[in-house]
């Protein structure tokens, strides 16, 4: 068995040969940005309307339900963390049109305001303004209906530039650094190198890949916030439990699947990024500013991870699985990409791209990023994703200090 594959510099000539042939397109929205997607969205704000807009959501699965048990009464930092999240969820560029479900008319009358120069169909639903719930769930249909109406019903034309991917990996083992890391790397530079952009999280998993930090970051500013953060999440992880996290792994699966430090998974998973520079170093959820590689701050939990690079604009997921995670998130598809032969074996329905060929078959690096190419490109235009298909994920929200 090799895993010895084809140079970087031959590979990414193909896969941009192989990508210039290939037409892009996307639901363009007032902002410029370009979605894969075309959702109608629910969003309940607050924990005492997600049996209402359950009730209203009933059996449709044309419907994208976003519900999280959101609290009332955060303060400081978090209650405008949450405030943002909402608003990020209702402009992302995958999002056609949203109800959105609030407690109360004050809440409705902020939201009015704040989502009248979105530019893309918002209807607003207080809960406490009508007369019994049965009211409630019939004018929350109806205003369903209206906005089914008023979704864009075509794509048009988009380009490698308008492409904005997150980069994940959950369960790593061993296939994840030899096989799934190193490709979605190389998708990863084939987007950026077009002029689009992909965000990488879970700042943990950066504990021991500082020297790639600093040969891949210029700006010495953005070099110097990615290496705080690291450090912060370090200093905080070894209080916590008093050791060096860089001398152990703090997941079973991890351990179970070969790995035995923090680091050893670090190095793995800052594959993904491929070779591009960063260009910035974001907070939860933040949106860039410009195109490029952007590492964002976050915690190591793939559903929370994966809700804050959805927040800054991130439209496709590529998730690298060792052993088998089954995280997704309800507004971007996420390609699971797989090259672990006894999890493709066992959890074949959840994976959209088998790369264990690499590992038994002698299957090349080229093979494997052509192959991811198609499917993403499949996914990209409409054909659902396996997460898609189970409706797994959820949009969770970053809480940091006690409600009032």
């Amino acid at each position: 068995m090799s895993t010895t594959v084809d140079s970087a510099a031959p590979l990414g000539h193909l896969l941009r040969e192989a990508a210039a042939e290939l037409q892009w397109q996307g639901f363009r929205r007032s902002d410029g940005r370009v979605g894969c997607r075309n959702l109608l969205m629910v969003l309940s704000t607050v924990a005492l309307t997600d049996r209402l807009a359950l009730d209203i959501v009933g059996e449709d699965t044309d419907v994208t339900l976003i519900s999280g048990a959101y609290p009332r009464g955060l303060r400081g930092a978090d209650g405008k963390r949450l405030s943002r999240q909402f608003l990020e969820l209702l402009r992302h560029p995958n999002v056609g049109a949203t109800l959105l479900l609030v407690h109360d008319a004050a809440a409705a009358r902020l939201w009015r305001e704040q989502s009248a120069t979105l530019g893309r169909p918002v209807e607003i639903l207080a809960f406490m303004e009508h007369d019994g719930r049965a009211a409630a769930i019939a004018e929350g249909r109806r205003k369903l209906a209206k906005l089914r109406l008023q979704l864009p019903l075509v794509r048009s034309t988009a380009r490698l530039a308008d492409l904005f991917l997150s980069l994940e990996c959950g369960g790593s083992d061993v296939s994840s650094g030899v096989c799934s890391n190193p490709v979605i790397g190389d998708l990863t530079d084939l987007v950026v190198g077009g002029g689009g952009s992909a965000v990488v999280s879970e700042t943990a998993e950066f504990i021991g890949a500082e020297p790639v930090v600093v040969a891949r970051t210029p700006e010495p500013a953005v070099r110097n916030g990615i290496l705080a953060r690291i450090a912060a999440r370090e200093r905080s992880m070894n209080e916590d439990d008093e050791q060096d996290y860089r001398g152990v792994n703090p997941t079973p699966e991890n351990l179970a699947g070969g790995l035995t430090t923090l680091v050893e998974k670090s190095m793995g998973a800052v594959s993904k990024t491929g070779s591009s520079a960063f260009v910035s170093a974001l907070d939860f959820g933040e949106r860039p500013v410009l195109p490029g590689l952007h590492f964002m701050d976050t915690p190591f939990f793939s559903p929370l991870s994966l809700a804050a690079m959805a927040m800054s604009g991130a439209t496709i997921g590529l998730f690298a699985m060792g052993v088998f995670n089954p995280t997704g998130c309800p507004l971007t598809p996420i390609v699971k990409v797989c090259g672990n032969p006894g999890t493709v074996a066992r959890w074949g329905d959840d994976i959209d791209v088998d790369l264990s060929p690499m590992l038994v078959g002698g299957q090349s690096r080229r093979w494997a990023a052509e192959r991811l190419l198609q499917v993403f490109h499949e996914i990209y235009h409409g054909s659902p994703c396996a997460a898609e298909r189970a409706r797994e994920g959820q949009i969770m929200f970053l809480q940091t200090a006690e409600c009032l």
